[in-house]
């Protein structure tokens, strides 16, 4: 693992990721807003398989915007390195970029999962698995546990799936004469990026709400929502169990759980 150099920390990621579960492949963007602890004339991140546009890369702070006049990538580091041409203010500022990756067969970063419904039809989800350190397969980042920030995060799919991450849906809308749903939800609290979670695929759910008031569910493939029921009453016991005994209230407005056919933790 390569530590990267605390010049220029991350605060928040807006990330919107449009994955393409037919060619097995994603598109991306993002705006981190970052920290300039010193001032500086590189910014450097983790990344691993996935192609940065260059021609979108931009730093914005108060004195303006610039772009890089360099881009280095280190394949045995997974890190890219962005040199400018002047010295990055210290302050607030904001990197902004697109970017493309695979829905890769590993069971790391943002990948695909192979499964038949209840018809014996081949199927396709997409899931993640960053912990700990294959959030940098899905969005060029921080990828340190301690380097925690608030996470932004939209997702553009084909109407009719199920689209899903850490924190409940804000709001969504319609693209390309209905083809297309953008689904946008709420920030997460300031958490390390292995904790970041998001899949996309066809779900049957069932659900239940803990005596401490937290929405609970379950997801399967479709049809096969009754063997959810398990789960949901352990987890929605266990929750409470937990609150009870910890004296510390769960710190999200909602637990999931999703069955994945390839995960590997």
């Amino acid at each position: 693992r390569v530590l990267l150099p605390p010049t220029v920390l991350p605060v928040k990621y807006d990330i919107k990721l449009k994955p393409d579960l037919a060619n097995f492949t994603f598109e991306g963007s993002e705006v981190i807003c970052v920290d300039v602890k010193e001032s500086t004339d590189e910014i450097s991140l983790h990344v691993k398989e996935i192609a940065i546009q260059n021609h979108t890369i931009v730093f914005k702070s108060s004195e303006g915007e610039v772009k890089p006049e360099g881009i280095a990538y280190s394949m045995k580091d997974s890190t890219v390195t962005f040199k400018f041409e002047e010295m990055l203010p210290v302050g607030e500022g904001k990197l902004e970029m697109e970017f493309v990756g695979i829905l890769n067969d590993q069971m790391a970063g943002f990948y695909r999962s192979g499964y038949k419904d209840i018809n014996g039809t081949k199927k396709i989800m997409a899931s993640t698995q960053f912990e700990s350190l294959d959030a940098q397969r899905a969005f060029p980042c921080w990828d340190e546990p301690a380097r925690k920030a608030v996470f932004g995060l939209t997702l553009v799919v084909d109407t009719g799936l199920t689209a899903l991450s850490n924190m409940p849906e804000k709001h969504r809308c319609f693209l390309e004469g209905g083809a297309k749903t953008e689904i946008c939800f709420m920030d997460s609290p300031k958490m390390s990026t292995y904790l970041l979670a998001f899949l996309v695929g066809e779900f049957d759910f069932i659900q239940a709400q803990t005596n401490h008031g937290v929405l609970v569910k379950v997801f399967t493939p479709p049809g096969r929502s009754n063997d959810g029921k398990f789960p949901l009453d352990v987890a929605v016991k266990a929750l409470d169990g937990y609150d009870d005994y910890f004296g510390l209230p769960y710190p999200l407005p909602k637990l999931d759980m999703i069955a994945i056919p390839e995960f590997a933790a």
